[in-house]
């Protein structure tokens, strides 16, 4: 439903090149954006503010918090109390830099691109925050919401047809969201239990919101896949078990969940908890909007 709106594409012009060098030192930044508002978020934290070091709570100087720059010349530490600075924090700076110069390399310049940018920034977020704390904030899901209602109104404004990919939008929502909404009402009144899959629920429903019901079905099909191998070749994860008899009569172990033998209800949750999906959903929506037009040739003429 994108990709089809894109601009001619410029070939290897020396302006698209230039373009997607700058669109790359922008996604540093927005990377770093992205990881400081994520931490902020996990840890309590108001999301606006000066940076400050998460160990000793020290403000930091704009020389101190340039993207990538700044954790290579302070050799991955603080400056002032000499903890080491996560590799998270160059790593999301890399990420926000591939995924904004992809994006302006394949789109070019236009309002549907700097709409695509807002909305990778905010997946950005959902994707770390998930991996922090396998949490889906609904502010992020409404910023989402409010970049594609902007950007209708722009089309709006600007005397452009929007009525048309607004009902596309609409329908992605219902045709994503809906069943995965029942799917899991339906398994937490079967298992007695909530499994948390709400947040799961919102972020489809954005993914249909911007790439309509084919697409989307694509995308999240891709993300399906991936989820599982990302589970099923991850390392096997140690959760704290009580020893039976107390506290007093030996401290906690460390065991394998698989070593739990869980009950269907703790077997059926397990791998939600294990391995967040939010990212593999981001991965996914990310390769499609790359590849949209190719992707879903078979499809009925996207709007």
């Amino acid at each position: 439903m994108l990709a089809i709106n894109r601009i001619m594409f410029l070939e290897s012009s020396p302006f698209t090149l230039a373009l997607t060098f700058g669109a790359i030192l922008l996604g540093l930044f927005a990377g770093s954006a992205a990881y400081a508002i994520a931490w902020r978020m996990t840890h309590d934290r108001p999301t606006l503010g000066a940076s400050h070091c998460p160990e000793c709570g020290h403000p930091l100087t704009f020389r101190q918090t340039v993207p990538l720059i700044s954790w290579i010349t302070q050799h991955g530490e603080c400056a002032y109390c000499g903890k080491p600075i996560s590799l998270a924090y160059p790593t999301c700076e890399l990420m926000g830099a591939g995924i904004f110069g992809s994006i302006v390399f394949r789109y070019g310049i236009s309002a549907q691109t700097v709409e695509i940018l807002a909305l990778s920034c905010v997946l950005m977020v959902i994707a770390i925050t998930s991996l922090m704390d396998y949490s889906i904030r609904n502010s992020c899901i409404l910023w989402a919401v409010a970049i594609r209602v902007a950007y209708l109104a722009y089309l709006a404004f600007n005397g452009e047809e929007f009525l048309g990919l607004a009902m596309a939008s609409i329908a992605g929502v219902i045709a994503l969201g809906v069943p995965l909404a029942l799917a899991v009402f339906l398994s937490n009144a079967m298992l007695a239990r909530d499994i948390n899959g709400f947040g799961t629920v919102k972020l489809v429903a954005v993914v249909g919101l911007y790439l309509g019901w084919q697409q989307g079905m694509i995308a999240i099909a891709g993300a399906v896949a991936l989820g599982v191998l990302v589970w099923l070749v991850s390392p096997t994860k140690l959760v704290p078990v009580e020893v039976e008899g107390g506290a007093d009569d030996g401290p906690t172990q460390m065991v394998s969940p698989r070593d739990l033998k869980p009950t269907f209800e703790e077997d059926v949750a397990e791998p939600m908890r294990l391995i967040p999906f939010a990212p593999s959903i981001v991965i996914a929506c990310w390769i499609v909007l790359l590849l949209g037009v190719s992707l879903a040739a078979w499809n009925a003429p996207i709007i």
